[in-house]
């Protein structure tokens, strides 16, 4: 039996409170919820009665909880799969070019330096994209927008702790070299990363 708009508003509003916090995850449990409810009205049963057996035998905090890990992994899947795109690959190559450059400058002071220079110049330009795009997107309380930002910058900052110069001196490659490696990783998880958060928001608009 089909619910009646009353009713799935009903269902809405008794997923509105603070349990759950995404909209996304909301939809897709307000979707979950009539579902059951239309096949078990079926039998006869009351709306209301079923309702309520669905919220009391239902852990909102724990479900929510539960997706936004999923979703967070597949974040993860996502970015590292987009890094393997050739023509994504070829394009980091010729930025690495360029910024690789401009950073072993300033290895003339020091190689130390020149990684401070690349890890700042880095973080910076993620953080202006990054209020750039909470700026420009409305769409603060979709899991899958915030998924993939969080997972992005959870890269971004162990990638900062693990790439070391100092730590990486048992390779045998020159300061030179390592930078430019240094480089062409921040490159890369710089434009995999965001082509994965812009094709969310783009999915998000269409949903």
């Amino acid at each position: 039996m089909k619910l009646s708009p009353s009713q799935i508003s009903k269902i809405k509003s008794s997923l509105s409170g603070g349990n759950i916090y995404y909209d996304d995850i909301r939809t897709e449990l307000v979707d979950h919820f009539a579902t059951e409810i239309e096949e078990n009205l079926e039998e006869g049963q009351s709306f209301e009665l079923l309702l309520d057996e669905k919220l009391s035998n239902f852990n909102q905090k724990k479900f929510q909880r539960n997706l936004l890990l999923q979703t967070h992994l597949g974040m993860l899947k996502a970015i590292f799969k987009k890094m393997l795109f050739f023509w994504l690959a070829f394009k980091v190559i010729v930025m690495t070019f360029f910024i690789g450059f401009i950073v072993n400058v300033f290895s003339t002071y020091t190689p130390e330096f020149a990684e401070q220079v690349l890890k700042t110049s880095f973080i910076l330009t993620f953080l202006a994209i990054a209020m750039l795009a909470l700026i420009r997107t409305r769409f603060l309380k979709n899991s899958q927008i915030v998924a993939a930002g969080n997972t992005l910058f959870m890269i971004a900052m162990l990638s900062q702790f693990v790439l070391q110069l100092e730590w990486l001196q048992w390779t045998g490659l020159t300061n030179q070299k390592l930078l430019y490696g240094f480089t062409f990783w921040f490159c890369l998880l710089l434009v995999a990363g965001f082509r994965v958060l812009s094709g969310t928001v783009k999915r998000a608009h269409l949903a």
